[in-house]
């Protein structure tokens, strides 16, 4: 009610209406170019406050009358970057612009509410435009590109168009979604971040499906996201795609083609004779006695003996699995309209054969997007997408079995991806998985049916009625539909026997899955807006909000078809099984929001959302019990002070700009699985002969959302002329009420259930700035940087702490601990004697027997942390911390008549990786292929050694989670590096050529000893810093033009 109040007070206040002033005072503005100090004719100005506007003639002058000498002037003119002057109480304002070369940073800002200036904005928030040609799949590309220090955005592999997983100002939770909200054109996007996919290593990306041709501008809102409510504590990423601006009809293509390679440092494997050798050492270390290891085939050296060709050859597997792939892509399109109707419509193609053989990407997107002025009261938006993604998919990362990636590494060098005759002639018949227990990734390649297949369609309409001269009612209403499909088909033969519980050996298995998801969403808001005495501007708005989300899956799996020709769900299986899930959520939301300000200076902003969820149980400890559900309410106030306005600031051509910002917001994170809160139950099958019906959950009625508060300071500058601006934000996020699964009490025979508990901070700085360096006539050259920090602490966590086991790691969440913390013994090297024993003996309990098993040389000396002799649990500790010191980007622009090189660079610092890739190929327990590092380990009494002893099976637990595979993920990329040229026209047909070349991910420094150091193992906070063995991303050469006709 505070909020609506404030709508109405100004009601009340005395004074003219802005189109009731009856005096003015003109000020005389002179506009010129920053460089030359031309005059710039046919410039346009207006005031912020009250509707004065003006034109400069041939000497770059006009006169405008102002009701206030505090008021800010904004000019514009073609060609060139806008400019916000304050006054200042000043009657002759001369006025620089820089060429539309450099950066834009007094645009307008596409906000939660409409288009805010820069001047007005009270929130921390940045709007992103591509200023260069750039070959991205998807808008988080764009993202990573130019706010690297705003958004800590990770790369998920080099698979084409799979994402990034984004990150504001640290993790706001540890078990749910940490992610920003997605919002484009003004719809909430569902973005599925946990679904699962048959495909291990590939993660879905709706923003894939928008081309980034499409994209008008994408606004990064870290902080006072209260308006979102309970889906706002991560921060918010909104997305405005292209609309018609211009009666006269433009049309707009861009193509571009080019090559992909594998980027990354390899990882050096051993060659056919060192595997041999490691082989023959391990094989050593088990049951078979030394005549049973002679006699195997592998080892004999004799070229006539039965079988030499099939275990004599050095093979590089990489080149059975890797290759150059092709990318290319074309966009048009057409903006136009008249008087009464503006459109934008754009088809585009993109396709890339995938570095990896046998996996493809093609998508078609199209798009239309109208507004029309039906009355002159009535107005009419249009949206309408569609897109269609295919890709072709194979498994990635660590998998004995069929990520051929993998199987690249640790299948072995001395056997062959074909079989031979008994004459020694290789055939085009791949060969069986091999003696070992690995597949043969040629096999598995050859053999592949993995698909996804992924439509979405979306339409909506915005009717927006003028009521009054001050008061609209609009609504905006969208409905969509995505559907994902897969088939997923590991071979036979070709692929190592699999136990599969219940059910026994697995031959081979194919699996099918179709997703489909329908959302509805409505935004209906009334708006309120009141300029009063050129002085005080009101903004209300009074709104509600709703989401239905509807799906379903379904799922279908089965085993030993007997054939690699029959890859479907027949009746001949032995085994299958078929699972559906229809699953619902709504969501409600009534929100208020008033803005103030007073001379455009002085800047008030209240909010509020209070929100209801199907997903909220119905007896929650923090909300408010209406209607017999529990609501949530999300308060938000803002304020800021443009200081460049006073006037006590005088005449200061050095400071251009100074704005300080105050926030504080309540908002929540609504992550919740739709029926934690509810008791049902699922069915089972019980030995393949039997159906029947179980507890699926237990449901807690008292479940929640998390609560995030945020507190915010930020200042904005502009100095030497506009030359320099610079953002800077301190801040400090709270959240409350955390998601933690506990356990129910065994004797009731159910695992776990959600429960809020604990709470966790997030304390950081960002700086952004760009530095118009040069802007001579035919040379401009300007820098950038954008830097983040932050410190993640949890504050208090009722069970004190909780261990979550991740690919053989252990993450420590526990009170005065970081988010994510790897938790494992420290190392102090290889025992190299027994004299190094006996100095210091320790031991391993064994877990059934409860037998002291002492470490002898060639194994890992183990830190005693307790000292008592034995290393176990107790021993361990945290020995690394995913989370960076600092990271960011900068990047450098230069232009020399027509042509513009630019160049980025991201970086991240102080982080550290688990190499889950390296744990397993430098293990020294199976007859996995090992890295060269290996060649060092331990074989001889005395003998120093960096790698432990190779023992099949590990029984002292040489490769357990420890600091051997903590490493720093500390890097510095050149991300990009883009040339283009802009060709003079001489032509009517055309109205501006451009032709531009580029790179990508051309270069890393890093100590890290995996293929990448930017690493993500999936979309959760825990998994994080862990390097499961993706495929690193992908280096390309890209040339494209861009025709304006």
């Amino acid at each position: 009610m505070l909020a609506f109040g404030l709508m109405l007070v100004p009601l009340s206040l005395k004074g003219q209406n802005s189109g009731e002033a009856d005096s003015l005072t003109y000020i005389k503005v002179l506009v010129k170019d920053a460089h030359t100090g031309a005059p710039i004719s046919a410039a346009q100005a207006r005031t912020l406050n009250f509707p004065a506007a003006g034109t400069t003639n041939d000497e770059g002058v006009m006169n405008i009358g102002v009701v206030s000498l505090n008021d800010v002037l904004e000019v514009r003119a073609y060609f060139y970057d806008p400019a916000e002057v304050p006054l200042r109480g000043r009657t002759e304002v001369e006025v620089s612009l820089f060429p539309e070369f450099f950066s834009d940073f007094v645009s307008e800002e596409e906000g939660l509410l409409g288009k805010t200036r820069a001047s007005h904005n009270m929130l921390s928030s940045r709007k992103l435009k591509a200023h260069d040609p750039l070959m991205a799949v998807s808008a988080d590309a764009l993202i990573q590109s130019y706010a690297g220090g705003e958004i800590r955005s990770i790369s998920r592999s080099g698979t084409s168009g799979i994402g990034n997983a984004m990150f504001i100002r640290g993790f706001n939770s540890v078990n749910m979604n940490s992610q920003p909200l997605i919002v484009v054109d003004g719809v909430i996007l569902n973005t599925f971040y946990n679904e699962a996919s048959l495909h291990q290593g590939y993660f879905g990306n709706k923003l894939a499906d928008i081309d980034v041709n499409d994209i008008e501008s994408i606004n990064l809102l870290k902080d006072g996201s209260g308006l979102y409510g309970s889906k706002g504590a991560n921060g918010v990423i909104d997305i405005r795609t292209r609309r018609g601006k211009s009666m006269v009809t433009k049309i707009e293509f861009n193509a571009f083609g080019g090559v992909t390679q594998r980027s990354g440092s390899d990882i050096p494997m051993m060659d056919g004779d060192a595997y041999r050798i490691y082989t023959s050492e391990l094989l050593g270390t088990t049951n078979l006695s030394a005549s049973d290891i002679s006699e195997l085939p592998f080892l004999q050296g004799d070229p006539s003996a039965i079988g030499y060709n099939r275990y004599h050859n050095n093979t590089d597997w990489n080149d059975e699995v890797y290759r150059n792939g092709i990318v290319h892509g074309y966009n048009i399109g057409v903006d136009g309209g008249d008087e009464r109707a503006l459109y934008a419509f754009s088809i585009g193609y993109m396709g890339e054969t995938g570095v990896v053989k046998n996996t493809n990407m093609e998508r078609l997107s199209t798009r239309f997007n109208a507004d029309f002025n039906l009355s002159d009261y009535i107005d009419l938006g249009l949206n309408v997408g569609f897109s269609n993604v295919d890709r072709d998919l194979l498994d990635d990362g660590v998998n004995f079995y069929t990520s051929p990636t993998y199987l690249a590494r640790i299948k072995s060098p001395f056997l062959n991806p074909y079989t031979y005759t008994t004459g020694g002639t290789e055939t085009s018949i791949y060969e069986n998985s091999d003696i070992f227990g690995i597949s043969n990734p040629t096999g598995v390649i050859g053999f592949a049916l993995n698909t996804n297949k992924h439509y979405r369609l979306n339409v909506g309409m915005r009717p927006s009625f003028k009521l009054t001269p001050e008061l609209t009612l609009s609504t905006l209403f969208d409905y969509s539909l995505d559907k994902n499909k897969e088939t997923y088909y590991s071979p036979k033969d070709v692929v190592a026997l699999r136990k599969i519980e219940g059910f026994g050996m697995s031959e081979n298995v194919f699996r099918s899955q179709v997703i489909r998801n329908i959302a509805m969403y409505d935004d209906t808001r009334l708006e309120y807006k009141k300029i009063l005495d050129g002085r005080h501007r009101i903004n209300g708005v009074l709104g509600w909000r709703y989401l239905f989300n509807d799906y379903r899956l379904e799922y279908g799996e089965g085993h030993n078809s007997g054939s690699n020709q029959k890859r479907n769900l027949m009746n001949e299986l032995e085994f299958r099984q078929i699972i559906g899930v229809n699953s619902s959520s709504k969501y409600m939301s009534t929100y208020l929001n008033a803005d103030y300000s007073l001379d455009n200076k002085y800047f008030l902003s209240l909010a509020a959302a209070m929100d209801g969820s199907s997903k909220f149980g119905k007896e929650t400890i923090g909300g408010i019990q209406f209607l017999d559900r529990s609501w949530a309410l999300f308060p938000s106030v803002n304020a800021g002070w443009l200081i460049s306005s006073e006037s006590f600031m005088g005449n200061r051509s050095l400071l251009n700009h100074l704005k300080l910002r105050l926030g504080y917001s309540i908002t929540g994170n609504d992550d919740i699985d739709p029926y934690a809160s509810h008791t049902y139950l699922t069915s089972t099958r019980y030995l393949d002969r039997a159906n029947g019906l179980v507890i699926g959950n237990m449901g807690n009625e008292q479940v929640q959302w998390e609560t995030t508060s945020k507190m915010n300071v930020g200042l904005d500058a502009q100095v030497f002329n506009n030359r320099l601006a610079l953002n800077v934000d301190f801040y400090q996020n709270q959240t409350k009420d955390l998601l933690a699964l506990r356990a129910y009490p065994e004797v009731l025979g159910q695992g776990f259930y959600w429960n809020n508990e604990g709470e966790l901070q997030n304390t950081g700085v960002e700086l952004v700035a760009n530095w118009k360096i040069l802007n001579f006539n035919q040379f401009k050259w300007e820098l950038g940087a954008s830097v983040g920090h932050y410190q993640n602490e949890i504050t208090s966590l009722p069970e004190g702490r909780f261990i979550t086991s991740i690919f053989g790691a252990e993450i420590l969440t526990s009170e005065g601990q970081a988010a994510g913390v790897f938790y494992g013994y420290k190392t102090n090297g290889v025992i190299s004697s027994e004299e190094e024993v006996m100095a210091n003996p320790t031991y391993r309990i064994d877990d059934v027997s409860g037998a002291y098993y002492l470490f002898t040389p060639g194994d890992v000396a183990f830190v005693d942390q307790v000292e008592d002799g034995v290393i176990d649990e107790k021993d361990k500790q945290v020995i690394g911390d995913p989370n960076p010191d600092f990271y960011g980007s900068f990047s450098t622009r230069m232009g020399l008549g027509n042509f513009t090189l630019s160049a980025l660079f991201n970086f991240s610092y102080g982080n550290e990786i688990y190499n889950y890739l390296r744990s397993n190929l430098e293990s020294g327990k199976d007859f996995s292929n090992q890295t060269v590092t290996m060649l060092d380990r331990w074989t001889a009494e005395g003998q120093p050694a960096t790698q432990p002893r190779a023992v099949f099976g590990d029984p002292m637990g040489n490769s357990r989670f420890s600091d051997r595979w903590i490493e720093d993920g500390s890097f510095l990329r050149f991300k990009t590096l883009t040339l283009s040229y802009k060709i003079p026209v001489n032509t009517q047909a055309f109205e501006a050529i451009e032709i531009w070349a580029s790179g990508n991910n051309l270069w890393t420094l890093t100590d890290y000893l995996g293929t990448d150091p930017e690493v993500s193992a999936g979309n959760a906070v825990l998994y994080q810093g862990i390097d499961r063995g993706f495929l690193p991303g992908t280096k390309s050469f890209v040339v494209g033009v861009k025709l304006n006709l």
